[in-house]
């Protein structure tokens, strides 16, 4: 459990910093960034010495170590590289991002490096040799026209309805405050052509409080704080459930009836990101749908949409 909550971490700090600038609180220090960009190519971080720590990520992501600038400007520069705080215009993760979904019509889950060796496999029947960044630049003229993949700079609209999937069940029985609630994009979303959040992007919230069935039939409490989504460039999107989610759910369950199948309606608990659900016995389960909004105008750089070539599938 601890190690899951470990990767999660060092996930949303990697892929949330995009707006750091904007947010409280003071800069990650040098130990922080070497945990955020091994977390997000690894999937852990090593405890060894910053140095040799460091030494091994620019063999891996490079080729070779960096020995002509000093320690803190290297780590500096390589973790804005891979999670795209300056922008995502080119970071590592708006490249994986990209050919990711042009190949699967969604962004897959779990570290950087694995999902490299999936594509790999999937495109080439075998992992390919060289350093991550020449591997991932191969997938990248792979799948884009021209080798490059194709981005535009533009607004996420306040409010915009985000449709999203569960991934693990969530029970009233067993949940406990501060659990991380697993959940991610379930359709891609785009501003005219371009796509800003793709199928299979992870989210981040957690549970916020729970009341156990009581006496006089009163029902069992989750109650459940979102955050946010990431978007392509790998800034992150704050969301909450607000009158539009709501009844974009009801809309659904409406239209489709029972054959639906785990489409929720989660209630405001008054602070942003909040909802809940009640039961005398409530459970989640893991594949059940509903619909979260934006919180506010949102400038993502995202990813011009074409048309599918034929080593990809359309997305």
């Amino acid at each position: 459990m601890k190690k899951l909550v470990s990767l999660i971490v060092g996930l949303a700090l990697c892929l949330g910093l995009t707006s750091f600038a904007f947010a409280e609180g003071p800069a990650p220090v040098a130990s922080e960034q070497l945990d955020a960009i091994e977390t997000a190519l690894y999937g852990t971080h090593q405890s060894s010495s910053m140095m040799e720590r460091m030494e091994s990520l620019e063999d891996d992501i490079y080729g070779a170590p960096d020995s002509g600038r000093n320690i803190l400007d290297r780590i500096q520069s390589t973790y804005e590289y891979i999670c795209g705080t300056n922008g995502g215009n080119g970071s590592f993760l708006q490249k994986l991002n990209g050919a990711d979904s042009r190949l699967n019509a969604r962004v897959t889950a779990g570290p950087a490096k694995t999902r490299i060796e999936e594509l790999e496999n999937t495109l080439f029947g075998q992992i390919q040799g060289g350093s991550l960044n020449q591997r991932l630049d191969r997938l990248v003229e792979t799948t884009y026209a021209g080798g490059k993949v194709p981005v535009e700079a533009v607004v996420l609209p306040k409010d915009s309805l985000v449709k999203i999937e569960f991934t693990s069940p969530l029970s009233s029985k067993t949940a406990q405050p501060g659990d991380p609630v697993k959940f991610r994009v379930a359709d891609n979303l785009y501003v005219n052509d371009v796509l800003v959040l793709s199928k299979g992007a992870e989210g981040v919230g957690e549970v916020a409080k729970v009341v156990q069935p009581r006496s006089f039939g009163r029902d069992a409490r989750i109650d459940v704080k979102f955050s946010h989504v990431f978007a392509v460039d790998g800034s992150h999107v704050p969301i909450y459930i607000g009158k539009l989610a709501q009844q974009e759910a009801k809309t659904a369950i409406g239209a489709a009836g029972a054959s639906i199948g785990g489409m929720v309606v989660l209630g405001p608990i008054g602070a942003v990101g909040g909802a809940f659900v009640t039961g005398k016995s409530k459970t989640i389960e893991a594949g059940s749908l509903t619909y979260v909004q934006v919180v506010e105008d949102q400038k993502i750089s995202g990813i011009v949409y074409q048309e599918a070539s034929a080593a990809g599938s359309e997305g």
